[in-house]
């Protein structure tokens, strides 16, 4: 395979890192490793990459491209212990359907490289229920998962351990296989689960020729020695035949897992004299089973757990009649009942009776098996939802993000679903904002220009331009993950009722966080909003008609306006949740609300005033009884009012330009306030050691000054800062830093006294 690896670092400009990529395409290299990819210039990179018809595979230790159709997959699948058997016609139908596969080996795969496997596939499988499913699903969830089971692993405790929220599908080969997998996760079985029944895929086939005449008396068995598969079975069920005919012989292939039990077997054997009717045939490759399978007439299978029994069907495929003894797991789910027998006289008889001609049991066999319909059924475990053709609008406000909003943009534009537009609303940027996104020439991009005004009023004039049925909101300084739409599509059709879909989101950078990583079903949520915001703004899905019914963000909250929204959305919504980490949440000082950074909390408190107007106690508290709603309510508000901080409160007197008297003035003033709880600041161009109070030395009043004068003396506090201003105040001049207050929160207007410069 023809392989390049490109220097990022080599390459000052993405662009011209790209065309040296896509002539190493064009020169025949099949693989193109890009190392030393940021997230960001990883997305400027992958973008123009996927229009050319190349994907990025992998992640880790670089990033990995190679041609892959739009309208395929990238599919991984794991193994337990490597054991890809089973999987072997999955993965062909895979192939077939033109797919790219990769085949990822649990040697020496840790969580990293785990990592940019997942993040970089449409699906990815894992066969049996015990191996790399455990460690893949405690990690963030990046695309879809589906888990194969195939019945042991419910009687070991490791499956237990895995993160089955995580995990999207579960494929079980008989109901009782599902019924036992429902009891052992009990009340810990995730409701979004979905839990399959299918049959495995097989490459056998009826043989095309089958050998007419058989050796009635030789018999076969397929089965390793393990426990499960209950070989000591054999020896008095050989006994009983040999009495009615000593021409009777079976020969058994499979590998010796159990030591001891391979050592009895044989010991027995001996002791019950059967060593010229009893032999064993070591392990025995596959395309050698045809063969040795043409002299025999019987498949005997002594387990007494068997979930389909794959090993009989592939025998009668072969031409050999079926006599399984009943084994508990769901073998009576696939296997006739003519063919099943409950003891050694049973199966003595069925071995002995007159048995049909070996091509009536490869015909029933390949019937039996319904493999036509399985490979019309198992594609959809990992196709994408092709019937649902509804469009998505990925919304992206952005105001002076020149930083930022190429990445932003190109991770939107690089959406493995294929139905989508992208609106950009540029809130009047002064930057080069605008300019970065003149070079991206694709028609599902939108570009709307408009004045400044604030964050709100560009959202909503954003959901007046989008045209989709759905809006999943991308800020412009975030990323958001190629699976998104893909994976908002699939909950969007298995759950129609669903108004909003809120996500998982990591950390920007290096040092990853997480956040949001839940899983809950559609609901009426309503009773959570009252104790805070709980639904994820960024990468969130919404049903564009839910703003036309219940209104869009609300110009005044410049800051919480999701919050708000949400807190009037609720009352109507149906609103689930998705581990999935469909968007990286940068935190930057330019964030308007940010992890450990101090925000101006009067909002959350505007908002459950409202709340409690909006809705009844009871509505807000359906699990509380009236006293304990009053109690919580109460407790809820003064705890909200602590956190405004209101008394955080800095009263700026301009003692630069006024007359001395006017100084006199607002101090004699604020001297008369019955609430004194305010910090007093008077800024001058000189020094004032007469006053006895706070002076910063300026040239002018300077708001970025007096934060920063604020900052050194409040150091990790929200606070704010109001000039005080040489006007009239109508009421009572001794209120009016109480009114001022009680501004803050939303309940009075800014007394005219008062002119806000900071926070």
């Amino acid at each position: 395979m023809s392989e390049h690896t490109l220097a990022a670092a080599h390459f000052a400009d993405t662009r011209l890192l790209v065309d040296e990529a896509l002539r190493r395409f064009e020169g025949g290299a099949q693989t193109v490793i890009l190392d030393g990819l940021d997230e960001d210039r990883y997305h400027e990179a992958a973008f123009p990459l996927a229009q050319a018809g190349y994907r990025c595979v992998n992640g880790t230790p670089a990033h990995r491209f190679v041609r892959l159709a739009h309208d395929k997959q990238h599919i991984v699948a794991t193994a337990t212990n490597d054991n890809f058997h089973f999987l072997q016609p999955v993965m062909r139908l895979m192939r077939e359907q033109g797919h790219l596969v990769s085949e990822v080996s649990s040697v020496d795969l840790n969580a990293q490289t785990l990592i940019g496997v997942l993040k970089h596939c449409d699906v990815a499988w894992f066969e049996w229920g015990d191996g790399m499913v455990v460690p893949a699903s405690k990690l963030p969830k990046y695309c879809r998962m589906v888990c194969r089971i195939h019945g042991y692993e419910l009687f070991q405790p490791h499956f237990l351990q895995a993160n089955w929220q995580n995990i999207d599908e579960v494929v079980v080969v008989s109901e009782a296989m599902k019924a036992r997998f429902i009891a052992l996760l009990g009340d810990k079985l995730p409701a979004m689960l979905r839990i399959t029944v299918l049959g495995n895929l097989t490459d056998h086939q009826p043989l095309a020729r089958v050998t007419p005449h058989r050796n009635r008396f030789h018999l076969a068995c397929v089965a390793r020695f393990s426990p499960p598969k209950n070989l000591h079975l054999l020896l008095p069920l050989m006994q009983a035949l040999v009495k009615r005919d000593k021409r009777y012989k079976i020969f058994i292939a499979g590998r010796v897992e159990d030591e001891r039990m391979y050592y009895s077997f044989c010991q027995l054997v001996e002791s019950y004299g059967l060593q010229k009717h009893v032999v064993y045939c070591g392990t025995l490759p596959g395309h050698e089973m045809a063969k040795w399978y043409q002299d025999k007439s019987c498949l005997v299978s002594v387990s007494y757990h068997e979930t389909q029994g794959m090993g009989i069907f592939e025998a009668m495929l072969a031409g050999l009649k079926p006599v399984a003894f009943n084994a508990a797991g769901g073998l009576h789910e696939y296997l006739p009942e003519q063919y099943r027998v409950s003891d050694i006289d049973e199966a003595v008889a069925s071995i002995t009776a007159d048995n049909a001609a070996p091509e009536h049991y490869a015909r029933e066999g390949e019937v039996l098996l319904r493999q036509a319909q399985l490979r019309s059924l198992y594609p959809r475990l990992w196709q994408r939802e092709e019937k649902d053709a509804r469009l998505f609008s990925i919304l992206i406000p952005t105001w002076n993000r020149e930083r930022y909003v190429l990445p932003a943009v190109c991770s939107a534009l690089t959406q493995r679903d294929p139905h989508f537009e992208v609106v950009v609303v540029d809130d009047g940027s002064t930057d080069s904002s605008l300019t970065l996104l003149d070079g991206l020439n694709d028609p599902r991009l939108r570009v709307i220009r408009k004045a400044h005004t604030n964050a709100p009023d560009t959202r909503n004039r954003a959901i007046a331009e989008a045209k989709g049925d759905y809006v999943v909101w991308l800020d412009s300084d975030d990323l958001l993950h190629a699976n998104a739409l893909s994976h908002y599509r699939t909950l969007l059709t298995r759950f129609s009722q669903v108004d909003v879909i809120s996500c998982g989101l990591e950390k920007h950078g290096a040092d990853k966080q997480f956040y949001s990583l839940v899983n809950h079903p559609p609901a009426r949520r309503l009773h959570q909003v009252i104790h805070g915001n709980f639904i994820s703004n960024p990468g969130s899905c919404v049903r564009r008609s839910l703003y036309a019914r219940v209104g869009g963000y609300n110009p005044a909250f410049v800051r919480a306006h999701d919050y708000e929204f949400w807190s009037r959305a609720v009352g109507e919504a149906q609103v689930m949740f998705s581990a999935c980490c469909n968007v990286s949440y940068r935190l930057h000082d330019g964030n308007l609300t940010g992890v450990g950074k101090q925000v101006d909390l009067s909002w959350e408190y505007r908002i459950f005033t409202a709340l409690v107007e909006r809705y009844t106690p009871q509505a807000l508290l359906p699990a509380h009884s009236p006293k304990a709603r009053e109690a919580f309510i109460a407790a809820r508000r003064e705890q909200l009012y602590s956190q405004c901080e209101v008394d955080n409160l800095f009263i700026v007197i301009d003692a630069i330009n006024p007359p001395l008297q006017h100084l006199t003035s607002q101090l004699a003033l604020l001297a008369r306030q019955k609430d004194r709880q305010f910090h007093l600041l008077i800024v001058a161009d000189k020094p004032l050691p007469f006053l006895g109070q706070p002076v910063l030395i300026a040239e002018r009043i300077s708001p970025q000054a007096i934060a920063a004068y604020i900052a050194q003396k409040l150091p990790g506090q929200f606070c704010r800062s109001y000039l005080l201003q040489n006007a009239a105040f109508t009421g009572d001049a001794t209120q009016a830093v109480s009114q001022l207050k009680k501004s803050m929160l939303g309940e009075a207007d800014v007394p005219s006294l008062f002119r806000r410069l900071t926070a």
